[in-house]
């Protein structure tokens, strides 16, 4: 029996026929949707949809006793980044749509308890459903894991938006098939797995976010109190020099705590992006003009630059917070403020469509992005650049004008968004193409290798990337000749001695591979 054979047929014993894919039309769902080249580069071998702890971990010691690969995904939704590819082409991709039970909603310690193919709607659906009086933080696409999302450490609206941030506690299958709970979940029976991150001695559950570690098969997330209101504020400035202002404005209501949730910036051109194809707005050649920049502002009623973000608490509360809203920004010549007050439990089709993800209701707002340059539809692609900033609107102005001036050096139009922490913002840049032209996906091969290097000579590197980029980040990071690197590589060849698990993902290979 050929090794492919034999290894479809293992896989087979273990889950059964339907559970497992090996068939070109089969694996056509798991291709990158938005390949920087050919899709082949990063194709899987095969496909599994385990349904069980138990057979995560038969899978695992499979894995290690055919030397096979294994490349874990939640709901494989993470496109713009290689969605459900693995990054050594050939692997066996895990699945893990079918574990999608919500296990626990603890509505006194307000967290839920979670399986890895749960999604932002199911886990919306079922606190409504429920009567919980609770939120989760949702992302721009209501499809994907919430899991997953926050692994990778995906970002949202609600005061709880750094999704990564907001997990305690995780149950991981280990690289030998060893079943781990982190933290305060190392004692049996704890009554704290949930409750507190750290546990005792050294934490680790940071290991298993971007990682090649473990697979984690449940995780504890917490979630919000249902506010007694919100308001939606709006802060529109009309030149693309304001952004320095708006920034500045910005950073002391993050820090004093009077804007609790992460801050989004975008550009006009992005948001005309978001509604759909480019041609209404130009079909000329090369990047858009200024002054289409400008009709769009004029046809949305918006500013070059948008911020938008949360107040949340007692009406009391955020109407204070709104004042103080007020102030900060108000000098800023041509400033725009607007705001929308709601009722914490108001319902969905109460709150204004464009509102709902900062009241954590999910929705698919982002969905159209890719048809910005498609020739035909289901032909366009993007993904996006995203180095970590300081937040500071000098830093910000600057990287804006540099990006700018190298994206549209190959032809691109700038789309640039600045995702604000306390201290810090992602500058996300998204870059669209038609993947059915082949000059525009090697324009934006190499556009983006070069905002790599880029960025690293400004000091500043991203936060997650795509498949084909995983090895350049990591490289930028090169401090006392890549000593994070080199203790990662140490920790996965210790944990992971055979170098199964999800070979090189985030710049880690094991030395098998190295």
């Amino acid at each position: 029996m050929a090794r492919d054979d034999q290894l479809i047929s293992r896989l087979e014993g273990l889950l059964g026929a339907d559970a497992v894919r090996h068939t070109a039309e089969h694996l056509s769902d798991f291709l990158d949707p938005y390949p920087l080249g050919d899709a082949a580069e990063f194709a899987p071998g095969a496909v599994v949809s385990p349904s069980s702890v138990e057979e995560v971990q038969a899978l695992v010691r499979l894995a290690n006793e055919l030397d096979v690969s294994l490349w874990a995904t939640s709901r494989g939704k993470n496109n713009a980044y290689g969605g459900a590819s693995p990054r050594v082409a050939g692997s066996v991709v895990v699945e893990l749509t079918r574990m999608s039970r919500v296990l626990e909603v603890n509505e006194e310690s307000a967290y839920a308890v979670l399986e890895p193919g749960v999604r932002f709607y199911d886990l919306y659906a079922h606190l409504r459903d429920n009567g919980h009086r609770l939120w989760a933080s949702v992302p721009e696409l209501g499809w994907g894991s919430v899991i997953g999302n926050g692994l990778d450490r995906g970002l949202g609206y609600t005061p709880y938006g750094e999704h990564g941030t907001k997990h305690c506690g995780y149950e991981i299958v280990l690289p030998d098939g060893e079943l781990l709970r982190t933290g305060m979940g190392a004692m049996t029976d704890s009554q704290s797995f949930h409750l507190y991150q750290p546990g005792f001695g050294p934490s680790v559950d940071g290991l298993f976010q971007q990682s090649n570690l473990g697979i984690v098969v449940k995780a504890g997330v917490w979630l919000m109190p249902t506010p007694e209101a919100f308001i939606a504020v709006d802060v529109s400035v009309p030149e693309f020099a304001d952004l320095e202002a708006l920034i500045d404005g910005l950073r002391p209501l993050r820090l004093d705590g009077t804007i609790q949730s992460p801050a989004m910036i975008g550009e006009a051109l992005g948001a005309a992006a978001h509604v759909g194809p480019r041609l209404p707005w130009y079909d000329g050649p090369g990047v858009a003009p200024e002054s289409v920049v400008r009709t769009v502002m004029e046809t949305f009623g918006i500013g070059r630059w948008t911020l938008f973000f949360g107040l949340y608490g007692s009406a009391a509360r955020v109407a204070v917070d709104l004042e103080a809203v007020k102030r900060a920004f108000g000098s800023i010549p041509g400033v725009d403020i607007r705001s929308a007050s709601y009722p914490g439990d108001a319902a969905q089709d109460e709150i204004h469509p464009l509102h709902r993800s900062r009241a954590g209701i999910p929705g698919m707002y982002a969905e159209h992005l890719t048809e910005w340059r498609e020739r035909a539809p289901g032909t366009g692609s993007h993904t996006g650049f995203s180095p970590v900033l300081p937040l500071r609107g000098r830093d910000a102005i600057a990287a804006a004008h540099a990006i700018r001036a190298r994206v549209e050096e190959y032809g691109f139009d700038y789309m640039g968004a600045f995702h604000a922490g306390q201290r810090y913002m992602n500058h996300i840049v998204e870059l669209i193409w038609d993947g059915s032209d082949t000059a525009q996906v090697s324009a934006v091969r190499e556009l983006f290798a070069r905002l790599i290097t880029d960025a690293a000579a400004q000091g500043h590197g991203e936060y997650r990337t795509h498949l084909a980029f995983m090895d350049l980040v990591a490289q930028q990071f090169d401090w006392n000749s890549h000593s994070l690197l080199r203790l990662q590589q140490t920790i996965k060849d210790a944990v992971d001695p055979n170098g199964i698990l999800a070979p090189g993902k985030s710049g880690v290979w094991p030395a098998r591979l190295r």
